[in-house]
């Protein structure tokens, strides 16, 4: 028996939301203290405005009216349909009561009745000399049987503190390496001519990044679905930062980066997937696509100030050229994986 009910995030019910929002905040501030903080518009929008290809699910659990804990459901449904992952959080003045724990086996089981058969979720590990956030996520999937599948590292670059002269440098160092290419910048959807070589590019991330054990699988990733999350972005009112390298002789699209400036972010940006086309490597396109990008967030969002990317901790080669272009350990953000 619990003193509480789990019941599914209705977005017309105002106030089960600005409950919900309350608790998600609570949970925020207590546990990820100098990590990127939350943004209430991007959260309001993404109650009714999932990505194009995962169907989303918002519980929590209530008691008079009041949220104890939140419980959000990612479902893909276009490929790695055998995966569900989820994030879960319970009020500081509720923990140690049952509260997560029911939480978690709600999720199993709509794991279980949606037939996923692995279960994932990306949890905030603390590191000496980091941002204080709390061990509680690790320690409680642990125990809840769940095991690290993937170690990895969330890094800031704080834009006012960049060294423009050695940008520059690298900037410079990196076209003497780079002869035969050329860099395109764009915002939204990408221009028809593009468009295939950048979905190529996105469908890689799923095989190319270092995946440890986590059981995710290759995605089938074409212009349609490209063209359908650029969308979703417009309409949750994201800028979507771009920047490709073209290989002139061929044609290809041998490099991509982009950077997502959340609606309501005035401060705060999130880095996306940077890959290069294994066929193209060894000619510094991560260093130029990086800076590329870091100078359109400046020319599009003058005040933006930090840009927040994560990597596989075994990911070394993209970990250097984020470092050498300003980006700063902040904690580690591993994935946590049951399976059935």
């Amino acid at each position: 028996m619990t003193y509480f009910d789990i019941v599914r995030v209705d977005p017309n019910d105002h106030a089960l939301v600005q409950s919900w929002f309350a608790a998600r905040e609570a949970v925020a501030t207590r546990d990820w203290p100098g990590t990127r903080p939350l943004n209430p518009v991007y959260t309001w929008a993404a109650l009714v405005l999932a990505s194009s290809d995962v169907r989303r699910e918002r519980w929590a659990a209530v008691r008079d009216g009041r949220v104890l804990g939140h419980l959000d459901l990612s479902l893909p449904f276009l490929d790695n349909t055998h995966l569900m992952n989820l994030e879960l959080g319970v009020h500081p003045d509720e923990r140690r009561r049952g509260v997560g724990s029911a939480l978690l086996r709600h999720a199993e089981q709509r794991a279980a009745e949606e037939g996923r058969t692995s279960v994932s979720s990306w949890v905030p590990v603390p590191i000496e000399g980091g941002a204080p956030i709390s061990p509680d996520g690790s320690h409680f999937a642990v125990h809840h049987g769940y095991r690290t599948s993937l170690e990895g590292a969330t890094r800031v670059c704080d834009l006012d503190a960049v060294d423009d002269t050695e940008l520059e440098r690298l900037w410079d160092a990196a076209w003497e390496r780079a002869e035969g290419f050329e860099l395109i910048t764009f915002t939204g959807a990408p221009p028809p001519e593009l468009l295939d070589g950048v979905a190529h590019l996105h469908a890689r991330m799923y095989t190319d990044m270092p995946l440890g054990d986590w059981d995710l699988q290759e995605a089938a990733v074409d212009g349609e679905r490209i063209l359908k999350e650029a969308r979703v972005r417009r309409l949750r009112g994201e800028l979507h930062l771009q920047a490709v390298v073209r290989h002139k002789e061929s044609g290809a699209i041998a490099g991509l980066t982009e950077v997502i400036v959340e609606a309501g972010g005035e401060e705060h940006c999130i880095q996306g997937d940077t890959i290069v086309d294994p066929r193209f490597r060894g000619h510094r396109l991560g260093t130029i696509l990086k800076i590329a990008n870091q100078r359109a967030i400046r020319q599009w969002r003058p005040k933006m100030r930090y840009v927040w990317t994560g990597n596989a901790t075994s990911n070394s080669h993209m970990i250097a050229i984020n470092e050498a272009v300003g980006y700063r350990l902040v904690h580690h953000e591993n994935v946590y994986q049951k399976k059935r």
